[in-house]
């Protein structure tokens, strides 16, 4: 490990397999701990197969920075549930094997070994609609939404559920940000329904005090009470984020 050459990483993505395949350079430290961390989390939201990093170009300044493995799968796993994989090379596989990361990440040597080793994943349905940022576009994410439930023969409670929860997201994004489209996707997986609405703004949403008179955030408090869980994905460098709601 180094720690006196200065912090700089270049990140790049491909796809391999159905795989995002994110190739790292240069230094993993303290400075270049975010540049990791919000480029695996803007390609997570694009839900592939697995995201697999290569390491084996990677100096690591320090080994506290391995952290951001563990961060960054602990805002996937529930959703997009995006398997990690991280692919040492020669260099720090025993490193890694000696951390804490490998309860969460799949530590490879060989970006070859890692893919490998992706489990195919459960089968899902996916659709997305793009919605302009109008006041009628409540309205159309719901009546989108309770139409492909039908498709989906999915029950009337969770239907009404994920109605609910897709008109306050869009709505909030109506009402608070000056994103031109609102991107509403919903995916269907092992029984599970997600509600993911994206914007192009990356300020982060928060939930409001219930009592407050201001309206900033109080849908959000509707869609806490009615997902499993729920989150927010922020890709900074694209200046977008992601809402999301698991039914």
């Amino acid at each position: 490990m180094a720690g006196s050459r200065v912090e700089q990483l270049k990140v790049r993505a491909e796809e391999r397999d159905e795989c995002t395949l994110i190739s790292v350079d240069g230094v993993l430290g303290r400075s270049t701990y975010a540049v990791l961390r919000d480029y695996m989390l803007k390609c997570a939201v694009e839900a592939p197969r697995a995201l697999v990093v290569d390491l084996s170009n990677v100096t690591i300044a320090t080994t506290s920075a391995l952290s951001v493995f563990t961060t960054v799968w602990l805002r996937i796993s529930d959703w997009p549930a995006t398997p990690l994989l991280v692919a040492t090379g020669s260099r720090h596989v025993e490193l890694l094997r000696r951390t804490a990361i490998r309860r969460y990440v799949g530590v490879y040597g060989q970006v070859g070994e890692a893919l490998a080793n992706v489990e195919r994943p459960a089968p899902r349905k996916r659709v997305a609609r793009e919605l302009p940022h109008d006041p009628s576009s409540p309205r159309a994410a719901r009546l989108f939404v309770r139409q492909t439930c039908a498709e989906w023969e999915l029950a009337d409670l969770l239907t009404n559920d994920a109605v609910q929860v897709a008109s306050e997201l869009v709505q909030n994004t109506v009402q608070h940000t000056f994103s031109e489209v609102v991107r509403l996707r919903l995916e269907l997986r092992r029984g599970r329904l997600t509600v993911a609405v994206g914007d192009d703004s990356s300020i982060p949403v928060v939930l409001g005090d219930p009592g407050s008179p201001a309206n900033f955030g109080r849908g959000l408090h509707v869609v806490a009470q009615l997902a499993r869980t729920w989150g927010c994905v922020i890709d900074r460098p694209g200046g977008r984020k992601t809402v999301w709601a698991v039914l």
